[in-house]
C-alpha cells in the first residue's frame, strides 16, 4: 500500500513537472520569436493573431498611447491608400523571393527596397546604406545590382539618367545587330547629355559624339519610348520603412531612452471573452477558449518583454557608446555581445536575437543596432570609429592620398594600424584608392 501511494504520488509529480516544463517551452518559444523579429513583423503577427484570437485587443488606455502619433506613422508605413494598384513593395518583394537563396538576402533587399522613393529610385548613398543595415558596401551593392535588374526596368537606379540607360541596356539585348549601334548612341546621350537633349542642343551632342543629327534624333525616338519614373504604375504607399523602436537623444541636458510606444499600442485580455469563459458549459468550447486564452496571454508577454529587453539595451548602449551619441561616428568604442550580455544579464545569442532587423534612432541617424558592435583597435577606438576618421581624412584633404599617408596620419592621432587594413577598411567604405579618386 505504501508503495502504490509512492508511485501514485512520484507520478503525479512527474505530470505535473511535465506540464510546467512544456508550458514553458511554449512561453519560451513564443518569447524567442517575437523578440527575433523587426517592428513590422511583429506588427503584422500581433495583428494576424487579433483576426484569429478573440481575446486579445489593444488598450488604448495606456497613457503612453497616442493615437494622432500612431496614425501618423501608420500613414507613412503601409497599406494607407487603397487605389486599386499593385504595390510596388509586393511586386519587388515578389522577384525577391524568386531570386535570393537565403532569408539573410532575402531581407537585405527587402530593407534596401525599403529606400526607393516614391518616383522608383534609390538615391541613398551605399555607405549610407551600410550603416543603417549593418551590411558590407560590397553586399549592398551587389544586391542593389541584382535589384537593378528587376521588373519594373530602371527601379532602383540613383537618378534618372541611369533609369534609362539601364532600360536601354535591356532593350539593347533584344534588339537585332544592326541597330545595337543606335542604342549605344542612345545610352551615350542619357547617361552624359540629357541636359543638352532636353534644350534639344542636337548638333552639339552630334558633335561631341561624332555623329550627324538625324542619328541623334533617331536615338531621341528610342528614348521617347521609355518609362523615367518606373513606380509610376504602382501604389508606392504599400512599401514598408524601416521603423526605429529605440530613440537615444538629449533633452534639458540629460540623456533619454525610450522605446517606440506608438507603432504597437499596448495589448490586453478581452473582458468580454473571459466572462464568456466564465458562463461557457461545453467542455470542447472551455478547452478551446482556455487556449486561445493562454495564446493571447504568452504574445501579451512576451511582447511586454521584447519592449524591456530593448530599453536594456539601448540603456546599455548609451553607457558604452556616449561619446558616439554626444560627437558622432568617429568616437564609436569597441564593443562585444560579450560586453553587453555582462552588463544586462542577458545570453550573447539573446542580444544578438534581439538586435537583429532592430534600429535605433539618435540626432547622427537612424541605425541597426547591430552597427554599435564592433572589434577593438589600438588607440581604445573601435574598428568603425577607425573608418569614419579614415572617411573624414579622404575628405578633408585636397591631395589623394594614399593608404600610406593616411596611416601616417592616423598614426600622428595616435591610431596604430597597418597600411593593409588601411586599404581594407578604404574598401569596405566604397572609396577609390588615391590613383581612381
Amino acid at each position: 500500500m505504501i508503495n502504490n501511494n509512492i508511485s501514485l504520488s512520484s507520478n503525479t509529480s512527474i505530470k505535473t513537472a511535465l506540464k510546467s516544463d512544456l508550458r514553458l517551452n511554449y512561453q519560451t518559444r513564443v518569447w524567442l520569436d517575437v523578440i527575433s523579429i523587426p517592428a513590422i513583423e511583429l506588427k503584422e503577427k500581433i495583428e494576424k493573431t487579433m483576426e484569429e484570437n478573440p481575446f486579445l485587443e489593444f488598450d488604448f488606455d495606456q497613457k503612453s498611447y497616442s493615437k494622432s502619433s500612431s496614425e501618423d506613422i501608420n500613414s507613412i508605413i503601409e497599406n494607407t491608400i487603397e487605389n486599386g494598384k499593385e504595390s510596388l513593395f509586393s511586386h519587388l518583394k515578389s522577384q525577391i523571393d524568386i531570386t535570393f537563396d537565403n532569408k539573410k538576402e532575402i531581407e537585405l533587399a527587402e530593407q534596401i527596397c525599403s529606400f526607393i522613393n516614391n518616383e522608383g529610385y534609390l538615391t541613398i548613398k551605399s555607405s549610407e546604406l551600410s550603416d543603417i543595415l549593418n551590411s558590407s558596401v560590397e553586399e549592398i551593392e551587389r544586391i542593389i545590382s541584382i535589384i537593378k535588374t528587376f521588373d519594373p526596368y530602371g527601379v532602383a537606379a540613383k537618378n534618372i539618367n541611369e533609369c534609362l540607360s539601364i532600360q536601354l541596356q535591356i532593350k539593347k539585348k533584344e534588339c537585332l545587330e544592326k541597330d545595337k549601334e543606335l542604342y549605344d548612341t542612345a545610352i551615350n546621350i542619357v547617361e552624359n547629355y540629357l541636359d543638352d537633349l532636353s534644350k534639344k542642343n542636337y548638333k552639339k551632342i552630334a558633335l561631341n559624339l561624332n555623329t550627324d543629327d538625324d542619328t541623334v534624333l533617331k536615338a531621341l525616338k528610342l528614348i521617347q519610348t521609355l518609362e523615367p519614373y518606373p513606380a509610376r504604375e504602382y501604389d508606392i504607399s504599400s512599401i514598408k520603412y524601416i521603423i526605429p523602436e529605440l530613440f537615444i537623444f538629449k533633452e534639458n541636458n540629460q540623456w533619454i531612452v525610450k522605446t517606440d510606444e506608438t507603432f504597437i499600442p499596448h495589448l490586453k485580455i478581452s473582458k468580454k471573452y473571459i466572462k464568456l469563459l466564465d458562463i461557457e458549459k461545453a467542455k470542447d468550447s472551455i478547452n478551446f477558449l482556455k487556449e486561445k486564452k493562454k495564446e493571447a496571454e504568452s504574445l501579451i508577454n512576451a511582447s511586454n518583454e521584447r519592449k524591456k529587453t530593448l530599453l536594456k539595451i539601448g540603456e546599455a548602449l548609451l553607457k558604452f557608446q556616449l561619446n558616439f551619441f554626444e560627437y558622432g561616428k568617429e568616437f564609436m568604442k569597441p564593443l562585444t555581445l560579450k560586453d553587453m550580455s555582462l552588463e544586462v544579464n542577458l545570453s550573447e545569442s539573446t542580444i544578438s536575437r534581439i538586435a537583429n532587423g532592430k534600429y535605433l534612432n539618435t540626432v547622427w541617424g537612424t541605425f541597426s543596432i547591430k552597427y554599435f558592435f564592433s572589434g577593438s583597435i589600438s588607440g581604445g577606438l573601435g574598428s568603425r570609429g577607425v573608418k569614419e576618421i579614415i572617411k573624414r581624412i579622404i575628405e578633408n584633404s585636397p591631395a589623394k592620398l594614399s593608404d600610406e599617408k593616411i596611416r601616417l596620419i592616423l598614426k600622428s592621432e595616435g591610431i596604430e594600424i597597418s597600411r593593409r587594413t588601411v586599404a581594407k577598411y578604404r574598401k569596405s567604405m566604397n572609396i577609390f584608392s588615391s590613383r581612381n579618386r
